[in-house]
């Protein structure tokens, strides 16, 4: 993968694949996080669900740097350009399965939820994805009293496929066949 995989525009957002570089920085040195992605970081960021996450992510990448764009992404609001935001991060949890499958999940800070961010970073996702010739499927599994979520797999054209992995989880997907971008 050339460099140009590693960001993705969509209206609204910009997506940066994590490097260990960039991973290591958010969990020292936030002012310096900020520099690196040209984008304010958030008090309230990382998003509660991930903080716990952020050691693992920076240590994966560092044991692994060829898991770039198959772990997380950073999410940044680039609707004004003065005011670029670390809104979220997003990704898979690394390469697909023999199956070519991948598992995507998604997290959005409190304050930007419910704005359609989380959608479209999925849809970006789920595009970049499809374009690696080794994935035909990704799905994503979510607690069935998370309607946001539910409604984030709706709108990227996730179709229910029963219990998730965990219990009391439900799982949702989307074939590289059926899937219209």
């Amino acid at each position: 993968m050339n460099d140009s995989n590693f960001i993705i525009q969509t209206p609204r957002l910009e997506l940066i694949a994590l490097s260990a570089e960039i991973a290591i920085t958010a969990t020292e040195d936030r002012a310096l996080l900020s520099q690196m992605l040209n984008a304010t970081v958030p008090d309230e960021f990382p998003p509660e669900i991930m903080a716990d996450a952020m050691s693992f992510f920076a240590e994966t990448l560092k044991s692994d740097p060829n898991l770039r764009g198959w772990w997380a992404w950073y999410i940044i609001a680039t609707e004004n350009p003065n005011q670029r935001t670390l809104i979220g991060s997003a990704g898979f949890n690394g390469y697909p399965d023999e199956s070519g499958t991948l598992v995507i999940g998604y997290a959005i800070i409190d304050s930007y939820q419910n704005q359609g961010y989380a959608t479209e970073a999925v849809k970006a996702l789920i595009g970049w994805a499809f374009l690696q010739p080794q994935v035909n499927q990704v799905v994503a599994e979510t607690f069935p009293d998370l309607p946001a979520s539910i409604r984030v797999m709706e709108k990227t054209q996730m179709v229910y496929l029963g219990a998730g992995s965990d219990a009391g989880t439900v799982k949702y997907g989307v074939d590289c066949r059926k899937y219209h971008g």
